[in-house]
């Protein structure tokens, strides 16, 4: 379907409903396949009455951490929203392999970063089998940033159940030996919002090229933010607003 009208609005006068009492936040721990210990923060609004929430999971930028996405969780908990931030492979506190020493991302091999969408499949699974009441993955999408843009079309491809849309900041075609353009020919049913920073030419470039290989619809926005990845959401404040109108469009 056509999202054209989203991209002529504005979204500044765009008031989120006070839509629940609270919201309730669970941190785990999910081992991925060669043991690292991967974090993630679910978190969900409580309203009384409701079993399924339709989910946005986040994968942040690379040199980052889930902490970093600013106003967006709260935008889309507010909006009835589930929300997962996954802390990738040395990030965060996803950082301790199988022997308990701790990796950082700057020494990792493009090995180990391939192993990305294999991490964030696991934690999905996890909160698909441990929360079957309140995560509905039938009705979900991804944000994801950079390297995260890579991994959440890796992920999209990898997984049975797709999410009906992928929100990337600044993407790119290639980083630690992800390459993605084959992967998003594979997801002819999910639409994909690309945003780029007014000054990320990489990105922009990155968006027509990556456009080429979309098989459903491609739409890009130019942030105001003169900044890349989820670096924009701290530099434009309308943009944790404008994504959440998007995934409201969807979910």
């Amino acid at each position: 379907m056509k999202r054209i009208v989203f991209i002529l609005t504005l979204f500044l006068f765009f008031i989120n409903p006070a839509f629940s009492a609270g919201v309730v936040k669970k941190e785990i721990t999910v081992p991925s396949v060669d043991g690292f210990a991967i974090k993630a923060y679910f978190e969900y609004p409580k309203v009384k009455g409701q079993r399924e929430y339709p989910t946005v999971v986040l994968l942040h930028s690379l040199g980052y951490s889930s902490q970093w996405w600013e106003t967006l969780p709260k935008e889309l908990l507010d909006s009835g929203f589930a929300v997962l931030r996954i802390d990738l492979r040395g990030h965060g506190k996803s950082v301790y392999n199988s022997k308990l020493v701790s990796v950082s991302w700057k020494s990792m091999t493009n090995s180990a970063y391939s192993k990305y969408p294999d991490d964030v499949v696991k934690v999905i699974e996890y909160i698909k089998s441990n929360n079957t009441k309140i995560a509905f993955f039938n009705n979900w999408a991804i944000v994801g940033a950079d390297i995260g843009a890579s991994t959440a079309i890796l992920t999209a491809d990898k997984v049975e159940y797709k999410p009906l849309t992928l929100v990337l900041l600044s993407p790119v075609v290639k980083t630690r030996g992800l390459y993605v353009p084959v992967k998003l020919a594979n997801l002819d049913h999910t639409d994909i919002f690309s945003i780029s920073g007014t000054d990320d030419v990489s990105g922009k470039n990155a968006q027509e090229y990556l456009k080429k290989f979309a098989q459903a619809e491609f739409v890009t926005y130019t942030s105001e933010a003169r900044s890349t990845g989820m670096l924009m959401l701290k530099n434009d404040e309308s943009l944790a607003k404008i994504i959440t109108q998007w995934m409201k469009e969807y979910l």
